[in-house]
């Protein structure tokens, strides 16, 4: 896009995790549905070895048992009181791929347990490399309003939560302070379509990238 920034996306990871309305509080009915998540997981190229277990998880969201997907590109978690969606090279087009995972896994775990998920947290995590602009010269101006002028400004960062529930967060890389990190969380009650939630969160990918003028690539 003409007068924006190209930033090219080093590292990009996405979580979704699904939070069960009455957790599963008995380690041995999470064991017994794995042969059921796991014929729910099969069309994504995952063999018996990808399933690995864990003994001795200390809280009700810890991970007892998880699936490893696609050649480990993607993987499950299930724990006492939520299912998790893991993924750390993601783009938005794989975006209904990940969808029709984390339901299928739902249906499963419905079938199997008896559970329903109604709190549902999104996440987007990158690494920006910027392209013909510091991130000083890209974020110094937003300093402006707190007196500080772009010239005195190292870097500009900010966290920002929402009224309905977003978190976005933009701060230097830990990997490479020559990078911007940013983060943005999504969060929900009740029953949700998840092509909704997955649209919310691209909007607001690109409505910080807008706001930043930057493009991700």
């Amino acid at each position: 896009m003409p007068g924006r920034v190209k930033a090219t996306a080093k590292f990009s990871g996405f979580e979704y995790q699904g939070g069960f309305a009455d957790p599963v509080f008995e380690p041995l009915r999470i064991f017994s549905a794995t042969g059921t998540v796991y014929r729910a997981l099969k069309p994504w190229n995952i063999s018996p070895q990808d399933v690995k277990y864990r003994a001795g998880a200390l809280a009700s969201t810890e991970p007892i048992v998880t699936f490893e997907l696609a050649k480990k590109h993607y993987s499950v978690s299930v724990a006492m009181a939520q299912f998790v969606f893991n993924s750390n090279a993601v783009a938005w087009d794989q975006a209904p791929v990940i969808i029709e995972i984390i339901g299928s896994t739902a249906s499963a775990l419905a079938k199997e347990l008896g559970v329903t998920v109604t709190q549902h947290s999104l996440s987007i995590s990158m690494q920006l490399g910027i392209t013909g602009k510091s991130i000083q010269e890209l974020t110094g101006a937003l300093s402006i309003p707190l007196g500080y002028p772009a010239s005195d400004t190292d870097f500009f960062g900010f966290l920002l939560y929402t009224k309905d529930g977003v978190v976005f967060t933009v701060d230097k890389s830990a990997a490479d302070p020559n990078d911007l990190f940013v983060r943005i969380v999504r969060k929900y009650k009740g029953t949700q379509d998840m092509d909704n939630m997955a649209k919310e969160l691209y909007e607001d990918e690109q409505g910080l990238a807008n706001a930043l003028g930057i493009e991700i690539e």
